[in-house]
């Protein structure tokens, strides 16, 4: 039977600001409380590494989160809980290392929280859900640099492209994990 993943993505350094502040805790406080209830599920995290060829430094000149920086690196609070961390310089994070891990790891369903809701984490989620990665995203785990205008339109597009059913609060996400393992046991 397949395993769950929380995939948690691009929480670094550099994507921290007066709209994403918290987004860690609160990412925690969820890891603890499935921990605590005895779900078994594997956490990883992306980590966006910019660099003179990425579409965002070519076309937009942005310069942060380069190779090598503080910026680019994962959060303190969020490193030790991810078992692996994929380095990406692209929005989506499904590339060959995240197939070849996701089916390495008879990953049967993805749960994304991160930044941005509505560059990497709506990427990734289209990406995954397109080769029928059965995904969700956790609304309230979610945060767009931008601010909470561009991250409510951002899961707008998303219950309107992988359905409504795909975008979800933490509590509903936690319910469905333990239910599905709860099945899961039952089976065995």
């Amino acid at each position: 039977m397949g395993k769950t993943l929380i995939l948690i993505i691009d929480m670094q350094n550099g994507f921290q600001n007066a709209y994403t502040e918290g987004l860690d805790q609160k990412t925690l406080c969820f890891l603890d409380q499935l921990e605590e209830k005895g779900a078994d599920v594997l956490i990883a995290g992306t980590c966006y590494v910019n660099h003179e060829q990425t579409a965002c430094y070519c076309f937009e000149g942005w310069k942060a989160c380069m190779a090598g920086s503080k910026e680019a690196e994962i959060l303190d609070s969020l490193r030790p809980r991810m078992q692996q961390i994929f380095r990406k310089d692209k929005y989506s994070c499904w590339n060959g290392e995240m197939r070849q891990f996701v089916r390495e790891n008879d990953i049967e369903k993805v749960y994304f929280t991160g930044v941005n809701t509505g560059c990497c984490v709506l990427h990734s989620a289209f990406d995954f859900y397109n080769d029928l990665v059965d995904c969700s995203v956790i609304e309230d785990l979610c945060a767009s640099t931008s601010g909470v205008r561009e991250h409510e339109a951002a899961l707008i597009v998303l219950r309107s492209c992988i359905t409504k059913e795909r975008v979800i609060p933490a509590e509903q996400a936690v319910e469905e994990i333990l239910l599905h393992q709860g099945a899961k046991q039952g089976r065995q």
